[in-house]
């Protein structure tokens, strides 16, 4: 048996628990309802996606389309305040449950 998948695959966790992302992902969770506001908040849920995108679950449709219309400039602006420009690039509205 080749030892060196397993090598790259213990690696790999070790970096990703070492990188501070469960604290990244922790800190967007809490810091949510002051960036979306308390209403809006209750009915999304965000995530770090890859490649520096921000995903957002929302529970309706139209409310999914709202926010990807009127308001995804000034809840980008937020995230980036909070995280710096390089940690958020986008945001991206999904109607469902956070997965």
């Amino acid at each position: 048996m080749d030892e060196k998948p397993l090598k790259s695959i213990v690696c790999n966790v070790l970096s990703r628990l070492t990188s501070g992302e469960p604290q990244k992902r922790s800190d967007l969770t809490s810091l949510w309802p002051s960036i979306a506001g308390e209403v809006l908040s209750e009915r999304t849920k965000p995530r770090f996606g890859r490649d520096s995108c921000v995903v957002v679950w929302v529970d309706d449709s139209t409310l999914a389309f709202e926010l990807s219309q009127r308001h995804k400039p000034v809840l980008l602006k937020r995230l980036q305040n909070q995280f710096g420009l390089d940690e958020v690039k986008d945001i991206k509205f999904f109607v469902g449950e956070a997965r």
